[in-house]
């Protein structure tokens, strides 16, 4: 199974990613996508892929992922945890008619529904996880400063318990 072959803490951001989607099964991934590790949710038609490198150099194999695939694709960048604290970045090819749409560099967000979002550091596109898969928004999912202030620490706070409960056994 992929969970072998993944650093805990891929798998700890895998599990929080599918936990939201609600995908119990995910499918591992074949093929040349030139993608890292990943996974494949067919009911939800979500790619997830994980890697310890921080650096934005699959953008391409993001956006050929989700082209050929026609699912929406999303690669989570999270560093060597926890030999270096490194912040969680989320990229995500979102496929449509015209052509997957790339969105770099997006953070983990939770709004006070507990919905799980992946939101710009600026403004621009967010993109809802849940129930229905991967839905982007036009409207960031929070009011004020203090509620964005608010979403990202829950979420990070939840990524940080996630990944020392998988680094723990």
């Amino acid at each position: 199974m992929i969970h072998d072959v993944l650093p805990t803490a891929s798998v700890a951001l895998m599990n929080y990613v599918l936990a939201a989607l609600g995908c119990d099964e995910p499918a591992p991934l074949f093929g040349n996508s030139g993608l890292p590790g990943a996974v494949e949710c067919l009911g939800h038609n979500v790619i997830i892929a994980m890697t310890p490198v921080t650096e934005p150099m699959f953008d391409q194999a993001l956006l050929r992922c989700a082209a050929t695939r026609r699912r929406d694709t999303l690669l989570i960048r999270h560093g060597f945890h926890p030999e270096a604290i490194d912040p969680v970045r989320v990229d995500v090819a979102l496929r449509s008619i015209t052509g997957p749409l790339l969105l770099t560099d997006l953070n983990f967000f939770r709004d006070r529904d507990q919905g799980l979002h992946l939101v710009p550091a600026r403004g621009g596109l967010s993109v809802k996880l849940g129930r229905h898969g991967v839905e982007i928004g036009t409207r960031l999912p929070w009011n004020c400063l203090w509620d964005r202030a608010a979403g990202l620490e829950c979420a990070a706070a939840q990524i940080v318990r996630a990944c020392r409960s998988e680094h723990q056994g």
